[in-house]
C-alpha cells in the first residue's frame, strides 16, 4: 500500500513517496505505470565469457541504498507524442518514424531527446547500476526471467512482432523481472543517465554508483528486434552510443527516486 495523506487519500504525487514492497505500482506522471525497485545490494558485470561482454567487468557488489520507481514498460508512441504536445517540441517529426502504432514502444529517441522527455514529467533516466539490478535482481540473474535464454519472453529477430519489428510493450508477461519490469530485454535499446566507460567498473563506487563524470558516448541496456547475437540479452550487457543521434533501435524508460 501507499503513504497516505493526513486525509486518510492516496498522495496525488505518489512517485514522489518510497514504495513499501517490490513491483508496487503506480501511475507516474506521464501517465505510464511505474513498479517500486526496493534497496539491496548485487553482483554486478560478469567476469567474461560469451559475447562481446569485455567491457563488462570486472564483477564488483554494488549496493542499490535509495529504492527507486521504475516504469513497468518503455514508454510508448502515444505517450511520446502527448509529451511532444505539452512540451511544444517542434523539430522532431513523429511522421518521420511511424512506429506500428501508439501502444508500440517509441523509437528513434536521441540520449537527449530521452532526457528532455523525462526532465518534463519530473524524472529520470534510470542510471546503468539502476538499471541492471532491476533487470537482475539481488540474484544478479542472467536474464530477467532466469538463468537460461528464452526467446519467447522478448522481441527479438526470433521472434518479431506482427510488423516484423517491435512488439506492443507488455506483450511478455512471463519475460518480468523480479521486481515487475517488462521488456527489460529486447524491443528497444534502453538509454540509461550514464556516461560510458569500459574501465569504470574497476573503480566504481560500491553505493549507488553514478557513472563517469564525463564521456562521449552514453549507455544503453537491454537489446533490441534486431540485435545480432543472443548474448546482446543478457543482463550485463552494455552499449554505448553518441547521445545526440536518432537510431531505429533506440527507446528508453524512465525512473525516479522519491
Amino acid at each position: 500500500m501507499l503513504p497516505t495523506s493526513d486525509e486518510g487519500q492516496p498522495p496525488s504525487q505518489p512517485w514522489e513517496q518510497a514504495g513499501t514492497q517490490v513491483g508496487q505500482e503506480i501511475t507516474g506522471p506521464d501517465g505510464g505505470k511505474m513498479v517500486w525497485v526496493p534497496v539491496g545490494e548485487f553482483m554486478m558485470g560478469t567476469a567474461g565469457g560469451g559475447h562481446n561482454v569485455a567491457n563488462a567487468g570486472p564483477v564488483h557488489k554494488v549496493r542499490i541504498t535509495q529504492g527507486f520507481w521504475l516504469a513497468k514498460c518503455e514508454v510508448t508512441t502515444a505517450q511520446w507524442r502527448r509529451y511532444l504536445d505539452e512540451a511544444g517540441v517542434g523539430d522532431w517529426s513523429d511522421s518521420d518514424h511511424p512506429t506500428p502504432g501508439d501502444a508500440y514502444p517509441a523509437w528513434f529517441i536521441s540520449w537527449e531527446d530521452a532526457t528532455a522527455y523525462c526532465r518534463h514529467y519530473g524524472l529520470n533516466l534510470p542510471t546503468e547500476a539502476q538499471w541492471e539490478y532491476a533487470a537482475a535482481g539481488p540474484e544478479s540473474l542472467k536474464f530477467p526471467w532466469g538463468k537460461d535464454y528464452d526467446p519467447q519472453k522478448c522481441g527479438n529477430p526470433e521472434n518479431p512482432g506482427p510488423t516484423g519489428f517491435t512488439w506492443p510493450v507488455g506483450s511478455f508477461p512471463e519475460g518480468a523481472s523480479w521486481c515487475g519490469a517488462l521488456d527489460m530485454e529486447g524491443n528497444v535499446w534502453e538509454w540509461c543517465q550514464d556516461w560510458f566507460d569500459d574501465k569504470y567498473y574497476a573503480n566504481s563506487p560500491v553505493d549507488d554508483p553514478p557513472g563517469p563524470a564525463t564521456g562521449t558516448w552514453r549507455v544503453l541496456r537491454g537489446g533490441s528486434w534486431d540485435v545480432g547475437h543472443r548474448g546482446e540479452f543478457r543482463g550485463v550487457y552494455r552499449n554505448a552510443y553518441d547521445p545526440t543521434l536518432r537510431i531505429i533501435i533506440h527507446g528508453f524508460r524512465c525512473a525516479k527516486t522519491p
